[in-house]
This record gives structure tokens, sequence and C-alpha cells, in this order.
């Protein structure tokens, strides 16, 4: 072993404090050269940090004369005599300094060489300085100085203590070794600290490379190159690089510490931690068995990165317990035996230790801050505020850099202990940890940064915060606590440096729970899990987070799957809590009680055990509740009494709550629930004036002036004060998030103008937040200031340009103004976009949205293709991102599979415009197979197998569907259809009476039971339900489908004015618009439609004038269409209308356009009845009859539908009339029994039959159809009326006769003919 390589590993051995390690390595250099001076010192310094003070006077002895060592082995003396406080020895030891301090003046360089090496290791800094500078001259020397400059001795210390003038000199020394000898191993890794203290880790890793390729022996050099990658982040690397080290040594003490702390701080595997830990405390047993100052270094990092896990702590402390047995004088190892018991919760030893080092050294001030923090743990509240109020005092003189933030730190725990300001407690808190954090921002990594860092401080703090705001999340119109934002941040700035602890996983997201933000939280609670699927704590809160999303069966299962890790959970506050969440949400609030008032009578839930915090490990649950879960199982107790109308006992239960939670932040939420219980009494202003009692100093301040505000919005019906507390905060706060939510609260009592100005006012001042300013343009929107609001749009893409949902908001806008080009444009930039991370799964998302925005822009200009092309590529896209959100995002996972369910849906819609149905089929297939839980795909699809006729397939699908949703409306609807169509009436009736007894003011299916009662024949009863529905009508909802319905009835009974007068109101309505308005124009056009069959019959040329043509209606009727706007639903529907309105005029060039209209609409939809029936119409009156009765044969074959049963009756009976003109009654009279099978109310058809037995003379029997005729049509039709009168005459049956002929002439006192041609011969032969 050469000079060179011995000093090397020499020194570093000594900076990482491997003392034996420094033994062995003099051993191997003494058995190559017995009487190596050098090596004979450094084993005897070895033998003197241990503490073996004898063992190393006596080699120390021999070498008091020797011209290399003598120096430095006379300062090793002296330094041994200090240490054994050897008294006896004073004189001599006195003597020998001034011969030390005499000899150093003149001696060699190789000797103040060795005497700096031996001052700087233990500890004399500025002397190690003077004599290395005094030694200046090989690179040796300069390479010793610029490690004094930058090095610290102890293992513990903090590198930020370095002066910047120092670091600087130091680089210049090492530059100046290089510059003479370029592979220097000490002047490398000198330099590389060096440039890792100045920020430039990456150029230290090329230095470290260095030493590593010329030194392939020095496995310090890859652990070094280990801390280095973990500075930038690179912890994948890192560990690569330790795994080569412990596989040529795997028990390397280093290694093994640093894949430990990996374990922890990036992996979060605390079980693979605590075997590190383990195997580590095995190695040091064996390498170092006598060195205490090592043992505390290695122990310090594990006890701050556990997170209070018992597996890790234990053997922790146990490490430091052997220290403080080996080196009881050595007050820093009863400093750190006080904070471990800390962590652990048993303060009471904690308060011993730290006394015992106050005694071996009184003006410690670790141990001064440890007591004070004890005291403040055990309620000594008054003898921690005199000790910090000493403190204050005297100055800091004396207290490191790293203590002012200790200092901070307890008096913001002692303010919050008092109570007096939580706000100025928080950010005194809040200010301690930020500024330890950001002073170890140029600190190089390593264990001792994390023990710097210190993790569970920062847990503790945060712990802290959000225990004062209870359980319960944010409302959406709540303000978040600026709590929550110093726990974000804190947690944050924790998690870059730590980003595996689970614990700080944990608790951001139960502060992105507590902040509104479920899908955050989920997404980070799901993390944890896939590190650790037994973390119980991590089920817990996912049982919270999905009980505030209403997913009790999800609730109940990630609580079933805590239970099953752990039975003693069972036996918590907080299982009871979420457990009676769980029942109440089922219903079961009895047996929630029941649970709640066993919860009260655990240990620790209604008084407090201790004033000392409990105990946490491993597993948390079974201890000593927290305040926020005792105070969760009263307020929940309460608010069960409440909802039960046990008014006295809740009350009683808020009294005890209040008592027990006085004085703390929890207070404030005992308040508001006592407000809740003053409003279920019905006193609104004791409620209000309880809220107005909370300190605005108070974390829940804001929560109360938001319960305020709500309770004068829904309460006392006041949107001026409801909005004057949201006023009131932006004009104290005057910040964001307080004029956010005042445009919020106007938007929500319809002030979108002030909304528009205060987030406005919001967006000033935070100019980037895309979703704001997207919010803004959507307030412009329901103004329908849409240029605005494209400008809005516009700017905040500019600001955001990254913000792709924003930029599908201003395309959104865009489509909606049909502004294709520019929509495109937009379109096309988000999916041309290139940057890192291009595969993620919101980026992916993005893309999906926009090709299938893209595919509306193709729609819209009527490029079919391309709109089928686009919306397949977002198909593929959306696949994938649902195969991704599977594995790493399951809360995101119902979203994205509605995404792509709605893109199937899309291509399903297509395919059906298309006629091409068996596309269709599969497209909705597929939207139901990728989201089983989207309804409406599962109802098109049974829809379209009926219309295709497979109504046992689309029967099978409605029963399924109505088996998940058995309140699906529509699926019921479409179930009575089926049984309509299948003559299956009663049975239809049946269930839609069923339906209207449950939703009686569903109009949907009250028009449809009114339409089957006029089926069945039973017109009349609808009056009933009519009256019911009418009882039912919320002062609130519209009343336009009750409109719609009466306008339906009185159709139906023949009382067209007034059906005509419903439906005009119910047209007012945009959901009720189109059908109303067709069903007037029908009206307007019904008795024309008539006419031009009655002109065909009747031989008149279509430029005649009609027989009962009634232009006004007509022109009525075509303004009618002209106005309304109808879905695709009503598309056909409205042509036809159309087509019938232009042949009601009688002109031939109207005619002709109809017909073309109608051959283009038929070419198009080659089985729909209305067209084929239009079409025929059309024909009849071109005098063609044979192509009209071709056309209505073809309707006969088409398969018979409920929805369409009025077509198909008058296309039935516009056959029948052809049959009867040409004399085939059998046929006419088949068809008219038709019509009465499906619609036993159709008086035309009644009146076809009796016309044809009337034909054939057959009196009786004429007048007996006649009367069903005359009865269906309400007995006010005249012309029927004329023939039953008639009929009875010729059947003698003169009286009734004489009745129908005083019905008719009552209405219609001029109806031609009948007074003469019946009434009076009836008349006559009723006289004797």
């Amino acid at each position: 072993m050469d000079n060179q390589k011995f000093a090397l590993l020499v020194n570093f051995s000594l900076r990482q404090g491997h003392i034996c390690k420094l033994q062995d390595i003099c051993s191997q250099a003494l058995a190559v050269r017995t009487n190596d001076h050098v090596a004979l010192f450094w084993r005897a310094v070895g033998l003197l940090l241990e503490s073996r003070i004898a063992e190393a006077l006596r080699e120390l002895q021999p070498l008091l004369q020797s011209p290399q060592v003598g120096l430095a082995a006379k300062a090793a003396v002296i330094h041994a005599s200090g240490v054994a406080e050897d008294h006896d020895k004073e004189v001599a030891v006195t003597q020998m300094a001034a011969e030390l301090d005499d000899q150093s003046i003149a001696a060699p360089p190789s000797a103040l060489l060795q005497l700096a090496m031996f001052l700087w290791h233990t500890g004399s800094q500025e002397r190690a300085r003077a004599c290395a500078e005094r030694a200046l001259g090989d690179t040796a020397s300069l390479s010793l100085l610029g490690w004094i400059l930058i090095h610290h001795p102890h293992a513990g210390a903090d590198p930020s203590s370095i002066e910047p003038e120092d670091l600087e000199q130091a680089a210049s020394l090492f530059e100046q070794v290089l510059l003479k000898q370029p592979r220097h191993t000490e002047a490398l890794l000198g330099k590389a600290q060096c440039l890792q203290l100045l920020g430039a880790p990456a150029a230290a890793l090329e230095l470290i490379n260095a030493v590593i390729a010329q030194q392939p022996w020095f496995l310090p050099a890859l652990v070094e190159k280990t801390n280095l990658l973990v500075s930038m982040h690179e912890w994948e690397q890192g560990m690569e690089v330790l795994g080569q080290v412990l596989q040529q040594e795997p028990d390397n003490i280093q290694a093994l510490h640093l894949s430990g702390i990996f374990l922890l701080a990036r992996e979060g595997n605390n079980a693979g931690a605590a075997n590190q830990l383990k195997a580590l405390v095995q190695a040091v047993e064996r390498q170092e068995p006598r060195n205490p100052a090592l043992w505390l270094h290695l122990a310090q990092p594990f006890a701050r990165l556990a997170g209070q896990d018992s597996s890790i702590l234990e053997p922790s402390s146990a490490l430091v317990g052997r220290a403080c047995k080996a080196a009881p004088g050595g007050f820093q190892y009863a400093v750190e035996a006080g904070y471990q018991a800390l962590l652990q919760g048993d303060v009471q030893e904690a308060l011993a230790q730290y006394s015992r080092a106050s005694h071996l050294h009184e003006l410690d001030m670790e141990a001064m801050y440890g007591s004070i923090e004890c005291d403040l743990l055990v309620g000594k509240v008054k003898d921690a505020a005199s000790q910090l109020e000493f403190l204050k005092e005297v100055g800091s003189a004396g207290v490191g850099s790293l203590q002012a933030p200790d200092l901070l730190y307890l008096q913001g725990r002692l303010a919050w202990k008092q109570g007096r300001d939580l706000a100025q407690a928080a950010t005194m808190l809040d200010q301690a940890l930020q500024t330890r954090i950001e002073g170890l921002l140029e600190t190089a990594h390593g264990p001792s940064f994390f023990t710097r860092l210190n993790p569970s401080r920062v847990l503790g703090v945060v712990r802290l915060f959000l225990e004062a705001l209870g359980d319960t999340p944010k409302a959406a119109d709540e303000p978040a606590s600026p709590l929550l934002t110093k726990c974000e941040r804190l947690l944050e700035a924790l998690l870059k440096h730590c980003p595996g602890m689970a614990q700080a996983h944990l608790l951001l997201a139960e502060s992105h729970h507590l902040g509104g933000n479920s899908p955050v939280a989920l997404r980070k609670v799901a993390d944890v899990l896939h590190r650790a699927p037994d973390n119980i704590s991590a089920h817990m809160l996912l049982t919270r987070i999905y009980l505030h999303q209403g997913k009790t069966s999800a609730a109940q299962e990630a609580l079933d799957q805590a239970v099953g890790i752990s039975f003693g959970i069972r036996e918590s506050a907080a299982y009871a809590s979420v457990k009676a969440q769980l029942l109440l949400a089922e219903g079961s609030s009895e047996e929630a009680e029941r649970l709640l008032q066993a919860a009260m009578n655990m240990p620790g839930v209604k008084r407090q055990l201790t004033s000392q915090p409990r105990q946490k490990g491993n597993s948390r649950w079974g201890a000593e509740p927290s305040l926020s879960e005792r105070l969760a199982v009263h307020l929940l107790l309460a608010h069960t009494l409440t909802e039960a109308a046990k008014i006295p006992e809740a009350t009683k239960v808020i009294e005890d709550a209040a008592r027990e939670f006085q004085g703390g932040p929890e207070q404030a939420l005992v308040i508001i629930a006592k407000s809740q219980l003053a409003l279920k009494r019905g006193d609104v202003d004791a409620a209000i004036a309880l809220l107005r009692t909370i300190d605005r100093q108070s974390p829940h301040f804001l929560k109360a002036l938001t319960a305020a505000a709500s309770i004068q919005l829904e309460h006392k019906h006041d949107p001026a004060a409801y909005v004057h507390c949201y006023s009131q905060l932006a004009e104290e706060h005057a910040d964001y998030e307080s004029y956010r939510l005042l445009g919020a609260a106007l938007i929500r009592i319809q002030e979108p103008e002030k909304a528009i100005k205060a987030l406005e006012a919001a967006l000033e001042r935070q100019p980037k937040d895309g979703d704001l300013a997207a919010q803004i343009g959507a307030a412009l929107v329901s103004t329908h200031q849409y240029r605005r609001a494209l400008d809005y749009y516009h700017k905040a893409v500019r600001n955001s340009p990254a913000n792709r949902p924003l930029q599908l908001h201003l395309a959104r806008l865009l489509l909606r103004l049909k502004s294709w080009d520019s929509a495109e444009k937009v379109l096309r930039s988000i999916l041309e976009r290139r940057e890192e991370g291009s595969g993620s799964i919101e980026k992916q998302a993005a893309n999906s949205k926009a090709l299938s925005m893209l595919a509306q822009v193709y729609k819209g200009r009527g490029n079919l293709a391309e709109y089928e092309s686009c919306l397949k590529q977002a198909q593929v896209i959306q696949g994938g991102v649902l195969d991704g959100v599977r594995g790493d995002h399951p809360d995101l996972i119902a979203a994205h599979k509605q995404a792509a369910a709605e893109l199937q849906m899309e291509l399903a819609h297509l395919y059906s415009s298309q006629q091409n149905t068996d596309q269709a089929v599969e497209a909705y297939e597929g939207a139901v197979r990728v989201d089983e839980a989207h309804h409406a795909a599962a109802l098109a699809l049974a829809k379209l197998h009926v219309d295709k006729g497979e109504d046992k397939a689309g029967r099978d699908v409605c029963a399924q569907l109505l088996t998940v949703q058995p309140d699906n409306v529509e699926a019921q609807l479409l179930m009575v259809q089926l049984l309509s169509t299948q003559e299956q009436y009663s049975d239809a009736l049946q269930q839609l009476e069923q339906l209207l007894q449950r939703q009686p003011g569903n109009y949907t299916v009250l028009a449809q039971l009114l339409t089957l009662l006029r089926r069945v024949g039973r017109v009349e009863e609808g009056e009933a339900y009519l009256h019911t529905a009418q009882d039912h009508v919320s002062r609130t909802a519209g009343t336009a489908g009750l409109h719609y319905c009466q306008g339906l009835h009185q159709r139906h009974s023949s009382q067209h004015k007034a059906a005509l007068k419903a439906f005009n109101l119910a047209r007012k309505d945009s959901h009720w618009e189109a059908q109303a308005t067709l069903q007037m124009v029908e009206m307007y056009l019904h008795p024309e439609i008539e006419g031009m069959w009655a002109q065909a019959e009747q031989g008149l040329g279509p430029d005649q004038q009609p027989l009962h043509a009634n232009l006004e209606a007509v022109a009525a009727a075509l303004k009618l269409l002209n106005d309304v706007h109808v879905s695709d639903d009503f598309a056909v529907q409205h042509k036809v209308l159309s087509c019938y309105a232009q042949m009601a005029y009688g002109h031939e060039e109207r005619l002709e356009g109809a017909l073309k209209q109608l051959l283009e609409l038929a070419g198009q939809h080659r089985e729909s009845v209305p067209v084929l029936l239009a079409l025929a119409s059309g024909f009849m009156l071109k005098k063609q009859t044979p192509k009209a009765r071709n056309q209505l044969k073809h309707i006969q074959k088409i398969r018979y539908v409920a929805d369409e049963a009025d077509q198909y009756e008058r296309a039935w009976l516009l056959l029948a009339d052809i049959y009867i003109q040409s004399g085939k009654f059998d046929l006419a009279q088949d068809l008219c029994r038709k019509c009465i099978q499906h619609n036993a109310s159709c008086g035309k058809a009644w009146e076809r039959l009796g016309s044809i037995l009337e034909r054939e003379q057959a009196y009786k029997d004429a007048a007996e159809h006649y009367e069903n005729a005359w009865k269906h049509e309400q007995q006010s039709s005249p012309a029927i009326g004329y023939k039953l009168a008639f009929n009875y005459l010729k059947a003698s049956r003169f009286v009734d006769a004489v009745d129908v002929c005083h019905k008719v002439l009552k209405s219609h006192p001029t109806y031609p003919r009948m007074k003469q041609d019946i009434l009076d011969k009836a008349r006559a032969n009723i006289r004797p």
C-alpha cells in the first residue's frame, strides 16, 4: 500500500467516522512496513477515538520523538489527557502543549501535515487550518487544506456553515493540485464536494466518475456517486451503483445505510428498510463494535424517515441506546435518545433523556428545545412559555443556524397550544419548517441531509393542521382553508426529497380530500396502495373519500379490506365513524346510533385519557383516538340523533362536545354543528348568531361564513344577504380565492354580469389560471356575449398555451358558433403539439376529445367520411387511455369508460342515420361492453333491435337494463311499446299506471298512458289521471308537460280549440316545443288532409280549390313549422308535415315540389311509414291511384310499430277508401277491422264499416257501426251524426233518429238536409 493510497483511505475513514476501519487499514500497512510511524500513529488515533485511552497512550509514547509524527503524537497525548480528564498530569500536559507550539514553528512540512490532519479530525478546525497553511508546498498539503476548509469533522455537522470564501478557496486549492497531478484522488473528491456544495452536481459527478475509472478498487467513490445521483433525484441510477458496491462488499456499512434510506425515502418500502436496517446493525456490530458516534449517525436518518413505523423506530432507538451506554458522558447521545423516544410517543422517557443531556451539557440548545416540547405535550404550558421567554431574553447567542427554525417551531407550538391566535401560530410553524427545508437546498445529499430535513417533524405539523380541520371536506362554495394550503406546500416540498414516504402521500391525499379535490386524493391513495396493499390508513382514507362521493358500495369494500388486514380496527373510533356513515347512507340510522353510542364509551373518546400523544407505531388502530376522531364521533352522533328527531339527546351530545373541545380549533366545528341543530329546530336567527361567534382567527372562520351565507339563501331566501357574505370576504381579503367564490355565488343567484366582474378581478390576481378564464367564458356565453367569450378564451390560451382543457373549451364555443375553420385550427394545434411526456394519460385523453370534436367539425360541413374517420381514431386513442387508467388511476376508470362509450354511441348514430343497422348494433353493443353503466347505449341498442323487428333481443336488453336500473323510465316505456305492438294493452296500461303512481308528475309517461287509453277506447278515463298530475305540480317546476298532456287528451276528445290552446302553452318550453308544435300542425292540417282525399275521390283537379281547404289554417301550420327547432328525432316528421302543408294549397307547382321532396325522403328512409303515407296522398291528388295503392300496400308489409300507430291507421284507412271505391268491400272491411284492433277509438274505421254495410242496405248493422263512430268522435262530427240518424231511420229506430238529429242541429243548426231528410220523416213515422 503506497503512501498516497494509505493517506486516501485514512482520510476517508476518518471523514466517515469509521474508526475500526481506520485501525484495519493501519494494520494492513504495518503488515508490510512493520515500523511505519505514520501507520502506528493513526492506529493509536483509532484507539483514542474509541476512548481506549490507556492503549492509545502506550502506542503514542514511542512516537513522541518521531520526526514525521512526533508533533501529531504530542497533540494526540494532549487530546487524550483532556478526554480522560486526568488532573494529575495537568502540569505535564501544559508543558507538552507549550513544546508543541514552539516545535511547530520550525517543523518540516511533513510533520505539520500529520499534525494538521490530526487536529482536523479531532475537531480543532482553526488550528488545523493554520498548520496546513504553514505546510503548503506539495499537492498533499494543498489537498489537505482544501478539505479542512470544506469538511467539518463531525458526521452530523451543517455544511451550510461553510463560508463562501472558504468554499472558493478550497475549490482553487483542489484545482491547483489537479493542474500538477490530474489523477490525484483526494483532490478529485474534494473538488467534486465543492461543486456539489456550489449547486453543480452534474459537474461533480464527472469528477467522481473519473475517480472510479482510475481507482476501481475504491468503493467509497461509488457511494459518493450514489449521493450525487440522489441529490439530482436520479434515485434509480443511484441504487444501481449501490448494487455494485453491495455485490463486491455485501456488508459495506455506507451502502447498507444508503440502501435502507432509499427504501424509506424513495420506495416507501418500510418492510424492506427494516430488513436493511437489521443487516446494517449486524454489519456495524462486526466492523465498528466500539463506535457510538457512527451508531448515532446511522440511526438518525432512519428514525426521521420512519413515519412512526415501530419496525424502524425500535431498532433505530436500540442503536442509540447502545451509544448511550457505550459513551455515558456523551450528551449528544442522550439528546437523540430523547428525540427517538418522542417519536415513539414516550414523552416521559424523552423528558428524562433531555434532562440527562442538560445535566451533561448545561448549554446544549437541542436538549433545552426537547424539554420544552415535552412540556408542551404533557400540558405544562406555563413552564414551556417561561423557558421560551427566558431564551428570547438571553438572545440566540451560541445558537446554531439550524436551531433558529427550531426556536420558531417551539414558539409556534406554544401559540397553537394556547389557542389565542391560531393563524399566527400556524404561520410560525409553517415558516419554521419552510426555513429548514429551504436552508437545505444547497446542502449535499447524503444520510445527514435527511437527518437535518427531519421529515417526522414536517409530518407532525401537517397532522396538527389537518386534525384542526376535522374530517369533513369543504363544500364547493367554501373557500379553501389557509391551513390546507400550508399542508400541501409543506408536503410537496418534503416529497420532492422523499418521494416514497407513504405517510406524506397519505397526508397529502387527506389534504386534497378535505379541500374537496376527491379525484386527486383518490390517485394519491391508489399510489400508496400500489406500493403497500396492506396499508390500513390508506384503506380507511379511501373509505372516507368514497363516502363523500356517495359511492357506498366502494366505501364498504374499502372498509372490509381494512378490517381484513387487522380486525383490531373495529375497536377504534375512526372505524366507528366511517361505519356509522355507511349505515346512515344505507338508511340504517338506528344501527348507526347504537354503533356511535358504543364508540362514545370507548377509552379516550368521550374524555381524553391522557395529556400526552397516543402511542403510534406500525398500527395506530385501537390506540387512543386523535382529537379529530373523537370530534367526528361526537358530531356524527349528534347528527344521527337530530335526523331521528331526538333533539334533546342531540343537544346534550353537542353541549358535551362544547365543553370537551373548548379552547381548541375544534370548538368552531362544534359551534357549526350547534347552528345546524338550531336550524333543525327552525331557529334560523339563532343559527346565524352562533356562526357569527366564531373568531376570525379560527381555521374554520371561512366555513362558518359560507354556512351563514347558505342559511341566508336557502332558509331566509335573501340572495342579497347571501352575496353580501362573499362580498365582505372579497373586500377583506381581496385575493384570488375570495373573488372566485364571489363570482360563483353571483352565478348561483343568476347574476352573470356581476359574476363576470368578480371573476375578472380573480383573473387579474392569477392571469395564467386557464380554468378561471374558461369559467368567465362560460358566464359570458350564458349571457350570449359570444364575442367577449371568444376574446377571453383566446387570451387565456395565449397565457397558458399548454392548457389543453382550455383549448377544448375554446373549440367547443367555436363549434357552437359553427365557426368550423377556427374550431379546426384550434383542435389541430392540440393534436399536433409535441412535448415531453407525450404518452401521458392526460394528453392522450385530450387528443381523444379533440378528435371527437374535430369529427363534429366535419359533420357540420357534411363530410361524413371524415366524420367517421375522426371518431374511429378517437376511439382507438380512448381505448389506450382506458387501458392506462386501469393500472395507474382507478379513480378515473368510470369517466374514461363513459368517454369511450360516447364515441361508440356517435358511431352508432351515424350508422343508424345511414340505415346501416348491423354496424349500428355492433357499435351500440361496443358501447355497452366498454361501459356497462352506460344506460343510454343499452337503451339505444334495445330500440334499434325493436326497430329491426327483433322484439325478443330488444326485450332482453331492456330487461337487463331494468335489472340494474329499475327506475329507468325510458326503458319501461320501451317495454310498454313492445307490449302495445304485441297488442298486450292491458299489461302495457298496468305498467304505465304503476309508473305514474311512483312519479305522478312524469308527463312523458302520462302522455303515453293517454295515447294508450285512446287505443283501447277508454279516452274518458284520462281525465282522472290529468287531475292527479295537476295535484302534484310543483310550484317551481314548469307546467309545460302538463299542458301538453291536457292538449293530447282534448284532441282525443275532439275538443280541438281547447287542445290547440293547451299545445300552444306547452310549446313555450324547449323540452316540449317540438312535440307540441307538431301536434298543432297536424290539427291545422288534418281537415285539409281529409279534404285532399275527398277531392281525389270526387275527381277534382289539383288546380281547383279544395272542398274543405282553410288557407288560413294551412298558413298557420307553415308558420309553426318554420319557427320550430326540432331535434333529429322529429326531423322526418317535420319534413313530412311541411310537404302536407304544401299539398294542402292544391296548386300543381306546390304539389310537384312536395312530391319531389317526399321521393327524396323515401330514398333515405325506405321503411318510413309517415313518408310513404304522404307520398301515397300526393299520388292520390295527382289521380295516380295505382301508385298510391302500391305505396299503401308496401306499408301493409312493414312491421307494425306502436310509436307510429296513427300513421299506420291513416294508411290503412286510405287504402280501405281505395278498395271501397273499387267495390272491394271485403278487403276494405279487413283493413278497417285492423284499425279497430289497434285503436278501438278509431271513429273513421267504424264510419267506413258502417258505410259499406249501408251500401249493402244492412241498415241495422250499419247503424251499430255508426254508433261507435259517433261515440268515439265524442258526438262532435255532424257528418257521422247525419249518417247515424239516416240509418236509424232506415232501420225504423225513429226515436233514436230524432235524438241524434237534435244533437247535430244543436251544435250545427244549419247543417244541410238534416231536418227535411231525416228529422221530419222520423217524426212523421212516430205520430199515430
